[in-house]
Order: C-alpha cells, then structure tokens, then sequence
C-alpha cells in the first residue's frame, strides 16, 4: 500500500528512464476517483504548466520520494493528460525500493536542546538544572551536539529533548566520539541515536526535511536579492 502522505515529491519517467516532469507534494494529491461510476484506487493528480500531453494508458514509472529517505518506484499508467494536469493510476503491488539514497544524509542545523540527564556505566544521572545545547549537524542516525559544562564522556547516553515541529522529542543518544578544536578546547560530540523505532524514524526524517527546506528558501530569497540587487544597479 503506498503511504501517501509519506511523499515529499514525485518524478515521473517514460519506460526508458527519460525524464518527463518532476513535482513536489503542493503539486499533486490522491483524490477519490470514479472511472464508468466504479472507484479507483491510487489515481495520483499532478498539476503544473506546460505538462507534457501523453496518449491515454501510456505506460510509465512514478518515482515517490519518502520523507524516510527512500526512494520508492511504481508503474503507473496515464488515465487523462493535459498541459496543466495529468491524472496517473499507480500499481502499488509493483511498488520497488530503488538503491538506498543517503539514509543517514546529513544536514547542518542551529537546533536547540535540552539535556536533562545521562546515563553511564548502568547509572541514570539527572540534572537539577537541564544543560542547555545546540544541535549543529543531523541524520536519521545521530546529531553532533555543541560541547557542554560539564562535558561527557564517550559512551554516556545522553537524555535530549528538542523539537520537530510543534512537538517536542525524547530521544535518548550515545556519545561515540569527543572532537576538539586546534586548540584542544572542547568542540562537541558526534552521538547516535539509540532508541530509532518507526515513529522516531518518521519525526527525524521530518526534522531533516524541514531544516533542508527551509534552507532551499533562505537560498531562494538570497539569490532573488541579489537578481534585484544586479538589476538595480544596471537600471542606474
């Protein structure tokens, strides 16, 4: 069964592989749908500009990227086409994993956390005080956190709290290494996630794909800035 709400974007490719369009999830849906008064199940509606115009039961691959990482390959085969909207019906019993993309891709972040307690050596240790920390790099598999006071250990298990979202996260993570600057002052901890089940899976891969989102747009509004900045100036 395809988890719908799973799909971050759609990439649509004739049977040879060729690209035909890409589209993200604000450009398509899973409406119910009837052919001759009978339901049909998983019509995907992708709307757009200037779509190509494929003839009716055109065979072809839909590729959904997962908020998990996957990248999932359905044959799909075109019910209506036209310039601004193609609806597709997808056989999900033909849906294959394509080769794993990153998993554990990494992005950079600014997340603020809290750590409210460790455990080391079989003894749980928790602060009167929750130690504030940042997050400055995630996966689905770890975070490297900003160096604390007082620091830890390698192979503590930390206690964290942060947010996705609106909802705030325990995550429990295990200190694999300690780096150090230059100057053999404290850097952080490179940790990995030790309690990752399907709902951690789901919220982590959230956060990575926010935090990657948001950087796309604060690379749009930099680079639309300066396209006004250089029109100005030849205006002048």
């Amino acid at each position: 069964m395809i988890d719908k709400t799973g799909i971050v974007k759609v990439r649509v490719t004739a049977v040879d592989g060729k690209l035909l369009f890409e589209a993200d999830e604000e450009h398509f849906s899973f409406p119910r749908m009837y052919i001759n008064n009978m339901p049909v199940n998983n019509i995907i509606m992708i709307k757009g500009k200037e779509l190509p115009e494929l003839p009716a039961d055109t065979g072809l691959y839909v590729i959904a990227f997962m908020r998990s990482g996957d990248r999932v390959r359905y044959i799909g085969r075109v019910k209506m086409s036209l310039d601004n909207q193609i609806n597709i019906q997808i056989r999900d019993e033909y849906g294959t994993i394509m080769e794993e993309r990153r998993r554990y891709f990494k992005v950079d972040s600014d997340l603020r956390c809290v750590i409210s307690g460790y455990e080391r050596e079989g003894t749980v240790y928790e602060f009167d005080s929750p130690i504030l920390s940042r997050i400055k790099n995630v996966s689905i598999g770890g975070a490297f956190l900003e160096g604390t006071d007082p620091p830890f250990r390698k192979g503590d298990n930390l206690l964290l709290n942060f947010k996705v979202g609106g909802e705030v996260v325990g995550a429990v993570v295990t200190v694999l290494r300690i780096q150090l600057f230059s100057n053999g002052s404290l850097e952080g901890y490179g940790c990995q996630f030790s309690n990752v089940d399907q709902k951690m899976e789901g919220l982590l891969a959230r956060l990575v794909y926010e935090i990657q989102l948001k950087a796309r747009q604060e690379k749009l509004e930099k680079d639309f800035r300066k396209e006004e900045g250089i029109k100005r100036v030849k205006g002048t």
